[in-house]
Protein backbone atom coordinates (compact mmCIF):
# COMPACT_ATOMS: atom_id res chain seq x y z
CA UNK A 1 0.00 0.00 0.00
CA UNK A 2 2.84 2.38 0.91
CA UNK A 3 4.63 1.59 -2.41
CA UNK A 4 1.46 2.39 -4.35
CA UNK A 5 1.23 5.77 -2.58
CA UNK A 6 4.84 6.63 -3.40
CA UNK A 7 4.32 5.53 -7.00
CA UNK A 8 1.22 7.76 -7.26
CA UNK A 9 3.07 10.79 -5.83
CA UNK A 10 5.96 10.27 -8.28
CA UNK A 11 3.54 9.85 -11.19
CA UNK A 12 1.75 13.11 -10.32
CA UNK A 13 5.12 14.90 -9.97
CA UNK A 14 6.23 13.74 -13.43
CA UNK A 15 2.92 14.75 -15.01
CA UNK A 16 3.05 18.20 -13.40
CA UNK A 17 6.67 18.67 -14.44
CA UNK A 18 5.71 17.89 -18.05
CA UNK A 19 2.85 20.39 -17.93
CA UNK A 20 5.15 23.12 -16.64
CA UNK A 21 7.65 22.87 -19.47
CA UNK A 22 7.73 25.63 -22.01
CA UNK A 23 6.54 24.95 -25.56
CA UNK A 24 9.25 23.97 -28.00
CA UNK A 25 10.06 25.56 -31.31
CA UNK A 26 10.33 23.93 -34.69
CA UNK A 27 12.76 25.52 -37.15
CA UNK A 28 12.54 28.86 -35.36
CA UNK A 29 8.76 29.05 -35.76
CA UNK A 30 6.18 28.81 -33.03
CA UNK A 31 4.32 25.53 -33.10
CA UNK A 32 0.85 26.20 -34.42
CA UNK A 33 1.63 29.39 -36.35
CA UNK A 34 0.28 29.08 -39.87
CA UNK A 35 2.14 30.99 -42.55
CA UNK A 36 -0.08 32.41 -45.27
CA UNK A 37 0.52 31.20 -48.84
CA UNK A 38 -0.58 32.06 -52.34
CA UNK A 39 -4.24 31.27 -53.02
CA UNK A 40 -5.19 31.40 -49.32
CA UNK A 41 -8.53 33.14 -48.82
CA UNK A 42 -8.54 35.84 -46.13
CA UNK A 43 -11.05 38.24 -44.58
CA UNK A 44 -9.70 41.66 -43.58
CA UNK A 45 -11.80 43.67 -41.12
CA UNK A 46 -10.97 47.39 -41.02
CA UNK A 47 -12.26 48.84 -37.75
CA UNK A 48 -12.10 52.25 -36.06
CA UNK A 49 -12.46 54.24 -39.28
CA UNK A 50 -15.43 56.37 -40.46
CA UNK A 51 -16.72 53.63 -42.76
CA UNK A 52 -15.73 50.23 -41.38
CA UNK A 53 -15.04 47.66 -44.08
CA UNK A 54 -14.83 43.93 -44.45
CA UNK A 55 -12.79 42.74 -47.43
CA UNK A 56 -12.94 39.12 -48.57
CA UNK A 57 -10.03 38.39 -50.88
CA UNK A 58 -7.51 35.78 -51.93
CA UNK A 59 -3.74 36.08 -51.80
CA UNK A 60 -2.64 36.12 -55.44
CA UNK A 61 -0.17 33.74 -57.09
CA UNK A 62 2.70 36.14 -56.33
CA UNK A 63 1.79 36.15 -52.61
CA UNK A 64 0.30 39.65 -52.61
CA UNK A 65 -2.94 41.32 -51.52
CA UNK A 66 -4.55 44.44 -52.93
CA UNK A 67 -6.18 46.68 -50.31
CA UNK A 68 -8.12 49.96 -50.64
CA UNK A 69 -6.24 53.28 -50.97
CA UNK A 70 -2.85 51.55 -51.30
CA UNK A 71 -1.24 51.73 -54.75
CA UNK A 72 1.26 48.91 -54.29
CA UNK A 73 0.27 45.30 -53.53
CA UNK A 74 0.99 44.13 -49.98
CA UNK A 75 3.21 41.03 -49.62
CA UNK A 76 1.23 38.55 -47.49
CA UNK A 77 2.68 35.09 -48.18
CA UNK A 78 5.08 33.87 -45.53
CA UNK A 79 3.43 35.94 -42.79
CA UNK A 80 1.12 34.83 -39.99
CA UNK A 81 -2.26 36.54 -39.72
CA UNK A 82 -0.94 38.58 -36.76
CA UNK A 83 2.09 39.74 -38.74
CA UNK A 84 -0.14 40.70 -41.68
CA UNK A 85 -2.48 42.64 -39.36
CA UNK A 86 0.44 44.70 -38.02
CA UNK A 87 1.84 45.24 -41.52
CA UNK A 88 -1.45 46.54 -42.95
CA UNK A 89 -2.07 48.73 -39.91
CA UNK A 90 1.43 50.23 -40.24
CA UNK A 91 0.90 50.93 -43.96
CA UNK A 92 -2.30 52.87 -43.26
CA UNK A 93 -0.94 54.84 -40.29
CA UNK A 94 2.54 55.55 -41.74
CA UNK A 95 0.93 56.67 -45.01
CA UNK A 96 -1.37 58.99 -43.01
CA UNK A 97 -4.41 57.46 -44.68
CA UNK A 98 -5.93 56.76 -41.25
CA UNK A 99 -4.65 58.00 -37.90
CA UNK A 100 -6.25 55.21 -35.92
CA UNK A 101 -7.25 51.91 -37.49
CA UNK A 102 -7.59 48.39 -36.22
CA UNK A 103 -6.99 45.54 -38.65
CA UNK A 104 -8.20 42.00 -38.07
CA UNK A 105 -7.19 39.28 -40.56
CA UNK A 106 -8.93 35.91 -40.54
CA UNK A 107 -8.17 32.89 -42.70
CA UNK A 108 -11.11 30.77 -43.66
CA UNK A 109 -11.27 27.20 -42.42
CA UNK A 110 -8.61 24.87 -43.74
CA UNK A 111 -8.90 21.11 -43.63
CA UNK A 112 -7.30 17.83 -44.62
CA UNK A 113 -9.03 14.52 -45.18
CA UNK A 114 -8.23 11.10 -43.70
CA UNK A 115 -9.39 8.09 -45.70
CA UNK A 116 -9.02 4.35 -45.61
CA UNK A 117 -7.87 2.22 -42.71
CA UNK A 118 -7.93 4.68 -39.79
CA UNK A 119 -10.35 4.51 -36.90
CA UNK A 120 -11.99 7.87 -37.68
CA UNK A 121 -11.84 8.61 -41.43
CA UNK A 122 -13.21 12.14 -41.89
CA UNK A 123 -12.33 15.77 -42.53
CA UNK A 124 -10.03 17.39 -39.93
CA UNK A 125 -9.39 21.10 -39.41
CA UNK A 126 -5.86 22.27 -40.11
CA UNK A 127 -5.40 24.82 -37.34
CA UNK A 128 -1.69 24.37 -36.62
CA UNK A 129 1.42 22.72 -37.99
CA UNK A 130 0.49 19.07 -38.41
CA UNK A 131 2.71 16.26 -39.66
CA UNK A 132 1.59 13.03 -41.30
CA UNK A 133 2.14 10.97 -38.13
CA UNK A 134 0.19 13.54 -36.08
CA UNK A 135 -2.67 13.38 -38.60
CA UNK A 136 -2.79 9.59 -38.33
CA UNK A 137 -2.85 9.84 -34.53
CA UNK A 138 -5.63 12.48 -34.67
CA UNK A 139 -7.68 10.01 -36.74
CA UNK A 140 -7.45 7.45 -33.93
CA UNK A 141 -4.59 5.47 -35.40
CA UNK A 142 -4.72 2.48 -37.69
CA UNK A 143 -7.46 -0.13 -37.93
CA UNK A 144 -6.51 -3.79 -37.58
CA UNK A 145 -6.57 -4.11 -41.40
CA UNK A 146 -4.20 -1.21 -42.15
CA UNK A 147 -0.96 -1.53 -44.05
CA UNK A 148 1.11 0.58 -41.66
CA UNK A 149 3.89 0.90 -44.25
CA UNK A 150 1.82 2.30 -47.10
CA UNK A 151 0.28 5.77 -46.94
CA UNK A 152 -0.41 8.13 -49.81
CA UNK A 153 -1.14 11.84 -49.82
CA UNK A 154 -2.93 13.37 -52.80
CA UNK A 155 -1.83 17.01 -53.01
CA UNK A 156 -2.64 19.31 -55.92
CA UNK A 157 -3.10 16.36 -58.28
CA UNK A 158 0.15 14.67 -57.25
CA UNK A 159 0.35 11.34 -55.44
CA UNK A 160 3.00 11.29 -52.70
CA UNK A 161 3.94 7.94 -51.10
CA UNK A 162 5.18 7.50 -47.53
CA UNK A 163 6.17 4.70 -45.19
CA UNK A 164 5.07 5.75 -41.67
CA UNK A 165 7.20 3.02 -40.07
CA UNK A 166 10.26 4.66 -41.64
CA UNK A 167 9.01 8.11 -40.56
CA UNK A 168 8.82 6.92 -36.95
CA UNK A 169 12.52 6.06 -37.16
CA UNK A 170 13.32 9.39 -38.89
CA UNK A 171 10.89 12.02 -37.52
CA UNK A 172 12.79 14.84 -39.27
CA UNK A 173 11.41 13.42 -42.56
CA UNK A 174 7.77 13.48 -41.35
CA UNK A 175 6.05 15.73 -43.93
CA UNK A 176 3.82 18.65 -42.99
CA UNK A 177 0.17 18.35 -43.97
CA UNK A 178 -1.23 21.10 -46.18
CA UNK A 179 -4.78 22.34 -46.61
CA UNK A 180 -6.71 20.11 -49.00
CA UNK A 181 -4.47 17.05 -48.56
CA UNK A 182 -6.19 13.68 -48.91
CA UNK A 183 -4.38 11.11 -46.80
CA UNK A 184 -5.15 7.47 -47.49
CA UNK A 185 -4.10 4.59 -45.28
CA UNK A 186 -4.13 1.51 -47.49
CA UNK A 187 -5.45 -1.93 -46.56
CA UNK A 188 -3.02 -4.75 -45.87
CA UNK A 189 -3.26 -7.81 -48.11
CA UNK A 190 -3.16 -10.07 -45.02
Amino acid sequence: MKKAGIFFVLLVAFVLAGCASSPGKISGEEVGSYKLRSMDPVVINMLGIPTEKQIETVIDEKGNLTIPYIDEPVKASGLTTSELERKIQRIYTDGKIYRNITINVITTAKAYYMQGEVNRPQEYPLTRRTTLLQAIAAAGGYTEYANESKVTITRNGQLLKYDPKNLEQHPEEDPLIEAGDRIKIHRSIF
